[in-house]
């Protein structure tokens, strides 16, 4: 475990470099300020924070995640981490809003809704108190004629948009990778993979399940970091993996990466620029590896290995 302190203080972040998701996003949301966009801190209550940036060019707000690397892909949390949202609240100078709609199409479902319920009691309770904290936080902030008027004019922007896309409940486009920022065993803990690397999930597989609902037959969990020699010093190998009770295995600087099987094809997603492993699966056939690789963005180094027993390789041979 590596233990810092964590500063709010941009100045201090500039000079310990060190931090996680809300360090991320003050800094840049501190740059984004200097440069005259304005900007916002969201807060998702299951523990992440990112900002938004208003766009005076398409007329609205720009999710945009420094932790991750990514902007505009508000579909990141629920469609590729997997996560069960609840609360997203932007928070500004001179506004607070509730923005949980743009990063959920399942706002409309009972799950949602239930989740939603721990925190209120109903939507329109929900409502009058981010409304009475909009209006305290603006009077507070001696908000102007000409500024207020901005403001309203994108809530209501907002919230049309909001509704359009609850009604449609379904995404415009795909993103289906897992968390890229911290270890795998930090990830599969707080169970940011991916739905579809949900190792609660996977444990409850039993032998004999339906290949053709997944392709997968196994998937480790390693505990690997970033290392500073990364880009031109990364090495990646197959190599004996006897101590794992496993012949072989595809290994990244060293470090034992995806399962491998008597029969099948093992596959590492790492990271171009920080060697980070991201993800590391086994499949049963080249149809499911192909799949797979279609979600894979770009900025992603991908390592296979196929592995087949002697009595397969035999049958090949004969045949």
């Amino acid at each position: 475990e590596t233990v810092f302190p964590r500063y709010n203080s941009p100045r201090a972040l500039l000079g310990s470099k060190r931090g996680r998701c809300g360090e991320f996003a003050n800094l840049f949301g501190t740059y984004c300020r200097a440069l005259g966009f304005d900007t916002r801190y969201v807060l998702d209550f299951t523990d992440h924070v990112w900002v938004e940036v208003w766009s005076v060019r398409q007329q609205r707000w720009l999710h945009a995640d420094s932790c991750e690397g990514l902007i505009d892909r508000p579909n990141m949390y629920e469609q590729g981490w997997g996560k069960k949202l609840n609360y997203a609240v932007a928070a500004t100078h001179d506004s607070v809003a509730d923005v949980s709609k743009r990063y959920t199409r399942k706002f409309l479902s009972d799950e949602f809704q239930t989740r939603r319920r721990e925190f209120s009691p109903n939507e329109v309770m929900s409502d009058q108190v981010f409304m009475q904290m909009n209006g305290t936080v603006r009077q507070m902030s001696k908000v102007a004629k000409g500024r207020a008027e901005e403001l309203d004019k994108r809530a209501k922007m907002e919230e049309k948009f909001f509704n359009t896309v609850q009604s449609a409940g379904v995404w415009d486009s795909e993103y289906r990778e897992g968390r890229i920022s911290g270890s795998l065993a930090w990830k599969a803990a707080r169970r940011e993979l991916g739905e579809d690397n949900d190792t609660s999930k996977t444990d409850k597989k039993k032998d004999g399940d339906d290949k053709a609902s997944a392709g997968e037959t196994s998937f480790w969990v390693e505990s690997f970091l970033p290392s500073p020699r990364c880009q031109n010093d990364m090495t990646i190998a197959v190599c004996p993996n006897a101590a794992e009770g496993k012949p072989w295995s595809i290994q990244v600087n060293g470090v034992p990466c995806a399962a491998t099987l008597s029969n099948g094809v093992a596959v590492v997603i790492v990271d171009e620029l920080s060697g980070c492993i991201l993800q590391s699966k086994a499949f049963v056939d080249w149809s499911s590896v192909a799949s797979f690789l279609h979600t894979v963005p770009d900025g992603r180094i991908v390592a296979l290995c196929s592995f087949a027993d002697d009595e397969e390789e035999e049958k090949k041979e004969s045949t």
